[in-house]
């Protein structure tokens, strides 16, 4: 019975300074960001007038693959080519997004997107995927990596 006290002291006397310690300690440093996100003209500038060459995250079921191929003409069409499927749309920067619409067989809605740049890779991200920081919850939720064509690829998977 003594000794059952005894750790109950022990632990009364513990517990709140591990607490108090607890509480004054400094929050764990974030890693430094190594995307950078892109908005407004930046975000116009990185796609305009470029054809990007591209992978989604995992293979399209339409067609098998996950490369494709995206010409962005300044006056906001675009041309897309992802396996034997080839469309025509239009692309818009809206604020921190990139949004697209199709007219052939891709249609059905605008479909948005956060950018984030790192070296010569530009990065989508789902908004759902993007925290209140501003910046993805996890660098590896990207959607789709693309370079622009002739430019030496910088990227890599983000796996965080």
């Amino acid at each position: 019975m003594r000794s059952r006290h005894f750790i109950a002291l022990i632990i009364g006397l513990i517990a709140p300074a591990t607490l108090a310690a607890a509480q004054i300690a400094p929050p764990p440093e974030r890693a430094p960001k190594t995307l950078i996100p892109l908005e407004g003209d930046d975000l116009k500038r990185a796609y305009s007038g470029h054809v990007v060459e591209g992978i989604y995250k995992t293979s399209r079921q339409r067609t098998g693959t996950n490369i494709f191929t995206e010409r962005f003409h300044k006056d906001g069409t675009t041309e897309y080519r992802e396996g034997h499927i080839t469309d025509k749309g239009q692309w818009a920067v809206r604020g921190k997004l990139i949004c697209f619409g199709y007219e052939g067989e891709l249609s059905g809605g605008i479909s948005c997107y956060n950018v984030y740049k790192s070296g010569s890779c530009l990065y989508a991200y789902n908004p759902a995927a993007i925290g209140t920081d501003g910046y993805p919850v996890n660098d590896n939720l990207w959607s789709a990596k693309t370079i622009n064509r002739g430019d030496v690829s910088s990227c890599g998977d983000l796996i965080s």
